[in-house]
């Protein structure tokens, strides 16, 4: 190719870019319609002609404008607007100037060798890039409206987030196909919402399996981790407590504490949704969680026995983050099972002369050491008979 060759290829490929960017009002499709193959026929119409090309293409065919208002006329469409408003022409002009600098960026491309296969391949391609917009659109959907549990996911795992996703995908599969059309605001609102789809697939794409890696990394760091609290029996972990009197009656509610008064849990994260323990009881529809007993100041407590347990959707957070049960959850609650009606009666030795210490005699106790114990003095004689003192004990004094 001479040098002049390459010159008029270079005046075609910037006249080309201008008829287009006069033709931006259009539809993109309708706009490739009106330009496809201009390069090659302005080319074309030159060599025809048998003329010498000297300075611009505009003094061979008239201003880009003008040859841009005769494609329209060819097609029927109806000429563009005489002139824009100052606001919207200041608005607008670097978007234009992106635009067609993006145009001739791909004419000069499209004149390269090596361009033309991966424009075939990347139109061969755009099916998935359909996909994947609509997988996006729907993974930014759901994580805004937090329908989904798991803020990472590929896949959704309910049946709302499933809805959504095909929704999109389809939405977006009828749009990249042309079969869905809208005036040219929300052409603009579309390929603005495309523009952001192409930032954000690559953002999740990185990040998704790095996210969940990590909070695989997290659940097996909880579950290797040496257990700070919990009961275990037989060498298994006990998930719940069932306290029977010495009747072999059973003890709803009951409170265990160990020697020093620090209370006795089974669930070492309880309170926690990520780490505590779910179970799956038979013919149950989904995991259920033990939930605590409420304190008298309104805590959560876990050393109150047997635990009952509830759906995930009877949870709820408060105001200091933490996870308790919805104030109108108390139909969702299941009490357990225990494992027998009533167990077999014991003799507890010395339950009958020593009981546990109420609140009030150890208050009294500590006030007073000469006080006894309520709980091991003997009781008090009826009638009129005067008490007999221990033996080796003076009386007192009349």
């Amino acid at each position: 190719m001479s040098v002049l060759d390459a010159g008029v290829a270079r005046d075609v490929a910037d006249y080309a870019a201008r008829v287009r960017s006069a033709l931006a009002d259009l539809e993109p499709d309708q706009v490739d319609d009106l330009t496809d193959g201009l390069e090659a026929n302005l080319t074309d119409a030159l060599a025809d002609d048998g003329r010498t090309h000297h300075g611009g293409l505009a003094d061979e065919f008239g201003p880009p404008d003008a040859y841009a208002a005769e494609l329209r006329s060819a097609a029927g469409l109806a000429p563009a607007a005489a002139r824009e408003g100052a606001a919207r022409a200041a608005v607008t002009a670097p978007w234009r100037a992106v635009r067609e600098l993006c145009r001739a960026v791909l004419v000069r491309l499209r004149s390269t060798r090596w361009f033309p296969g991966v424009e075939d391949l990347a139109l061969a391609l755009r099916p998935a890039w359909w996909v994947l917009r609509g997988w996006t659109v729907a993974h930014l959907l759901l994580q805004l409206t937090s329908v989904e549990p798991y803020p990472a996911f590929w896949l959704p795992s309910t049946f709302a987030g499933w809805v959504v996703l095909v929704v999109a995908v389809v939405a977006s599969a009828q749009w990249g196909r042309g079969r869905w059309r809208a005036g040219p605001r929300g052409q603009a609102v579309l390929r603005l919402v495309s523009a952001a789809a192409a930032v954000a697939s690559v953002v999740l794409v990185l990040w998704v399996p790095a996210a969940q890696r990590s909070d695989l990394a997290w659940m097996r760091a909880v579950i290797d981790a040496p257990l700070e609290d919990g009961v275990v029996v037989a060498g298994e972990r006990a998930a719940n407590l069932f306290v029977y009197d010495a009747d072999g009656r059973p003890v709803d509610g009951a409170q265990v504490v160990d020697q020093d008064g620090r209370p006795v849990t089974t669930e070492p994260y309880g309170g926690d949704p990520w780490a505590q323990q779910q179970y799956w009881p038979d013919g149950a529809a989904g995991p259920r969680f033990h939930t605590g007993a409420t304190g008298d100041e309104g805590e959560v407590r876990w050393n109150v026995f047997p635990l009952r347990s509830a759906p995930s959707e009877a949870f709820t957070h408060d105001d200091e983050g933490v996870w308790r049960l919805r104030e109108d959850a108390d139909e969702l609650v299941a009490e357990p099972r225990w494992p027998f009606a009533a167990a077999r009666p014991v003799t507890v030795p010395g339950a009958s002369a020593t009981a546990a210490p109420d609140a009030a005699t150890d208050a009294a106790t500590d006030a007073d050491p000469g006080v006894e114990d309520a709980a091991t003095a003997e009781p008090a004689p009826t009638g009129d008979a005067a008490p007999t003192p221990p033996s080796g004990t003076a009386p007192p004094a009349g």
